[in-house]
């Protein structure tokens, strides 16, 4: 701290030296300065240097890296860690030259040779290395703001200024990101793209004003209708188009048509009097790995456009080559899975490790199903088929079983999670369901999770069931927890002793200061139900530093180990 004493300005140092012959002689030679003056500061140890820095404020640190209670490069790191914000020069004899340039690497300012140390050159090397610090110290203020204004100019390179959707920059983006995961993760992805009826003509009969307030609007109510994982933008005058990813065939029809519906019942109010009531037509297709840009998605999807617009509008149009084929795939499936099915072995199931963030030791694993049916079919596949075919609770079964088996020869003291489909913990009795878990260890290795997306309405008929678990020791975790009002109501209702935080939430976290901060809601509502939490989707040591930074206690993702 720079101090004014009448017209002189002084500079406080701490010298940090156990000889203190040496730094008696040195501070009588420093406190003869002027303009600044030196106030000199001696600590014989680094624990009393340390003890000074905490009540006293310093202008620089002459630190000797050769003390009673500590030496070398180790002094420095105590001293910089407790003084990060101040300049520190080295004072060494010759023997310590090479530590000595070892802590300008690591920060410190300069170092000096204690024989060749004179009045008027230290005090030339403090001058410098305080003013080159508070230099850096600018010059690290200026980047942060720059890089600050970096992020917020990206951010709004990807987005629509009227209705703050993706633009197609953003949306090519997403794009890019959902093929990664759909090739990686083997789950389908649907293209949706919309176009307003007759917005050119209401455009031009009641000028822009309203046309933009209309663009707003619909906006606004495709994002009511969305999940949090779809991704919605406006790519054209009144062309949107979402991304719908982990969606089947027949979940894409639902919800294009709940967006036509709410466009439909709509109503904009152009004055107080006048009111306005539109409808928008609708494509819909998948997106095969082929596909890499968003104009290549166009291509698909708008003849499909064309064919709503064609059919008078305010309906949805599906490729019709995709409407028959899933049909005979499923036909196909169905036979392959009934087969699977009646020999009961092709199930096997894969295990990915559960760690403790703090240290990284494993304290579960997550076993997680899949069917060798000549290749690899993942779940996605096989439960949606199962689904169609009336099969689910019958192939859920079958995964669970394979769960179990591959879950016997862990120790004991790590925990076991295993998936139930929600309609499956109904129709099987929770007894039978505890005593195939007791089989090879105890029922309170194992821990049910019940996926938060597929408790469809009013989750209260799984209360007796999740008690009765809970009763046999069994513990019971709600996965691909969302941070919407429903999942939270889900968790209150059902009082799960785990949360598994979705990971489509989790990528990505340490760059999105929004989820960040809803993240901090869901992790107290956890801790008002005394539920531990667990972040899925862990891919980035940006991530696994965040969520640490966040108290979160446990996790998973492929960066922490894959499943295997």
């Amino acid at each position: 701290m720079i101090e004014k004493r009448g017209d002189v300005t002084s500079w406080n140092i701490l010298l940090v030296e156990d000889d203190l012959d040496f730094a008696n002689i040195l501070k009588i030679r420093l406190s003869k300065e002027r303009n600044p003056s030196l106030a000199i500061t001696i600590s014989p140890s680094l624990e009393r240097a340390l003890d000074s820095l905490r009540i006293n404020h310093y202008d620089l640190i002459l630190l000797d890296l050769m003390l009673p209670d500590s030496s070398g490069i180790e002094t420095f790191s105590k001293i910089k860690a407790e003084a990060r914000h101040k300049p520190v020069v080295i004072i060494t004899g010759l023997d310590n030259d090479q530590v000595a340039i070892d802590a300008v690497r690591r920060g410190a300012e300069d170092y000096l040779v204690k024989s060749d140390i004179s009045s008027r050159f230290l005090t030339r090397i403090i001058h410098h290395a305080i003013d080159r610090h508070r230099i850096k110290e600018k010059l690290a203020s200026v980047t942060g703001r720059l890089r600050e204004t970096s992020l917020r100019l990206e951010k709004m390179a990807l987005m629509d200024p009227l209705t703050e959707l993706f633009n197609r920059r953003g949306l090519q983006q997403a794009l890019t990101r959902e093929l990664q995961l759909m090739l990686r993760e083997g789950h389908g992805l649907l293209a949706l793209l919309l176009d307003i009826d007759n917005f050119k003509h209401i455009n031009d009969s009641l000028g822009h004003p309203v046309g933009d307030m209309l663009l707003k609007e619909i906006a606004k109510k495709i994002k009511e209708v969305v999940r949090e994982s779809d991704h919605v933008a406006r790519i054209g005058g009144d062309e949107f188009m979402l991304l719908l990813p982990k969606t089947s065939h027949g979940e894409g029809i639902h919800l294009a048509e709940r967006i036509r519906m709410t466009i439909a019942d709509t109503v904009i109010y152009v004055s107080d009097r006048d009111t306005l009531q539109i409808t928008a037509s609708i494509g819909l297709t998948p997106v095969s790995s082929n596909v890499t840009s968003v104009d290549e998605l166009l291509a698909i999807a708008n003849p499909l456009l064309r064919q709503s617009k064609q059919k008078g509008k305010n309906c949805i149009s599906l490729d019709e080559e995709e409407v028959s084929c899933p049909d005979a795939k499923i036909s196909t499936y169905a036979e392959q899975l009934s087969a699977v099915l009646r020999r009961g072995t092709d199930f096997f199931a894969l295990k990915q490790p559960i760690l403790n963030l703090t240290d990284l030791s494993v304290i579960g694993y997550e076993f997680l199903s899949r069917l060798n049916n000549g290749s690899i079919v993942m779940p996605n596949d096989f439960f949606r088929v199962a689904r169609e075919q009336n099969m689910l609770t019958l192939v859920d079964h079958y995964c669970f079983r394979s769960c179990v088996s591959a879950s016997a020869p862990l120790a004991p003291e790590l925990y076991r999670h295993i998936n139930l489909f929600p309609a499956t913990i109904v129709d099987i009795s929770p007894d039978e369901v505890v005593e195939k878990l007791s089989v090879s260890c105890p029922a309170k290795s194992y821990c049910l999770e019940i996926s938060e997306q597929q408790i469809l309405g009013d989750p209260s008929h799984l209360i007796d069931p999740v008690e009765t678990f809970k009763r046999s020791g069994v513990s019971i975790a709600i996965d691909d927890v969302g941070f919407g009002n429903t999942c939270l109501e889900n968790l209150i209702l059902l009082e799960p002793d785990v949360i598994k935080l979705d990971k489509r939430y989790i990528r990505g976290i340490a760059r999105d200061a929004q989820i960040e901060k809803t993240l901090r809601r869901v992790l107290k509502i956890a801790e008002d139900l005394d539920a531990e939490v667990i972040a899925e989707g862990i891919e980035s040591r940006e991530d696994l530093d965040t969520l640490r930074g966040l108290g979160v206690k446990y996790g998973q993702g492929f960066y922490l180990g894959a499943p295997a």
